[in-house]
């Protein structure tokens, strides 16, 4: 299994990592996504028998159906995620995407708007040699693409995800 890392913000990088998913669905390369959220989140719904077990201490919850299964787990005072840890909770595929774990050492790209004001991730992070940018690519940058060349950024992408470490592969 490989991981690569996808950054930024209000730059169109859900939208660009949905078109991502169809593209490797579409090269029939098994793609999953270990996303960071940067606010509080609940995937579960107040009332619900799951929601209740959570609230009255239970610190794993897996619900499963048919058509998905899916495990909550409570970590309050953790330290933050580790995408390649998460990792080893998920079914053995081709490629992990890593959304959203902006300090993570993984190699990445990041999503951008050429109009944003605030400083880019990549000058601070040197694993970010690509950003994907709606106007004039950076001329500091090492590797750039449009959001519409999405062949181009797959195949990128694959050229230099990283290996995953063996306890992780199943």
């Amino acid at each position: 299994m490989k991981m690569f890392r996808i950054c930024g913000y209000g730059g169109g990088r859900s939208a660009l990592v949905s078109r991502l998913a169809e593209e490797f669905n579409f090269r029939q390369i098994g793609v999953a996504v270990v996303k960071y959220a940067h606010k509080p989140f609940d995937m579960d719904k107040p009332g619900s028998e799951t929601y209740n077990l959570r609230q009255s201490g239970c610190r794993q919850t897996l619900i499963a159906n048919r058509d998905r299964w899916g495990l909550l787990c409570e970590t309050p005072g953790q330290p933050e995620p580790d995408p390649i840890q998460l990792a080893g909770h998920l079914a053995e595929c081709d490629l992990v995407l890593a959304v959203g774990f902006d300090n993570a050492p993984l190699p990445g790209l990041e999503v951008m708007r050429a109009d944003n004001p605030a400083e880019p991730l990549y000058k601070r992070d040197t694993h970010i040699q690509t950003v994907v940018i709606d106007g004039v690519a950076p001329p500091d940058v090492l590797f750039s693409f449009t959001h519409a060349d999405i062949e181009n950024i797959a195949t990128h992408i694959l050229d230099r995800a990283t290996l995953l470490p063996s306890p992780v592969n199943r």
